[in-house]
């Protein structure tokens, strides 16, 4: 059975990134072995840029922190789903340090740069936006989906819920919701 760790970027606990974290949970039930990871409701540390995780041929971290405890799963999961909000046009503040933080797995002795256990794994993003231009937050989150390869996640998929902007709106969206039924059988696949 193929392991997913699902990485909930928000804040809002009634929000869209709550209410597809359960669906996608309901979708991948008995398919696939699900680990969530709250970014809101741990302490996950921007960079220090040390590079203290250079010492070492394996991915790890200085700090200690819920990422630093998070990097072996992240290490050995056959996927990994990103839910988030867009702010201001971009990843959130936590999203974006948890993102910083998978520099732990670059390795610049290595021709791809990456100390990955695994580096066939696949990784979704689906973020819900208020009211802004749908393909340029696409392209923004495609964009930022690539720095993830340094972890081991090769094979990329992202998809942006475009007037989402009140609380489980998304959860109305007959289009969006097969976008997730679609992205959770990709991840397994």
């Amino acid at each position: 059975m193929k392991k997913v760790l699902i990485v909930n970027a928000s804040k809002r606990k009634k929000g869209n990134s709550y209410a597809l974290e359960r669906r996608f949970a309901e979708l991948l039930d008995g398919k696939a072995e699900v680990s969530v990871f709250r970014i809101g409701e741990k302490d996950v540390r921007f960079c220090l840029a040390c590079d203290g995780c250079k010492r070492k041929h394996e991915p790890n971290c200085v700090q200690k922190d819920d990422f630093t405890a998070l990097i072996p799963e992240i290490d050995s999961c056959d996927a990994m789903l990103i839910l988030s909000p867009v702010h201001w046009d971009n990843f959130p503040a936590q999203l974006r340090a948890f993102l910083d933080r998978t520099y732990s797995f670059m390795d610049f002795t290595q021709p791809d740069f990456s100390m990955a256990g695994r580096k066939d794994k696949k990784l979704a993003g689906y973020f819900c936006a208020g009211f802004g231009p749908v393909d340029v937050y696409t392209n923004m989150v495609e964009t930022n989906l690539k720095s993830f390869a340094t972890a081991g996640f090769r094979d990329y998929k992202a998809h942006v819920a475009g007037n989402a902007n009140v609380p489980g709106s998304v959860m109305d969206k007959p289009d969006d919701l097969k976008a997730a039924e679609d992205m959770a059988a990709w991840l397994i696949a």
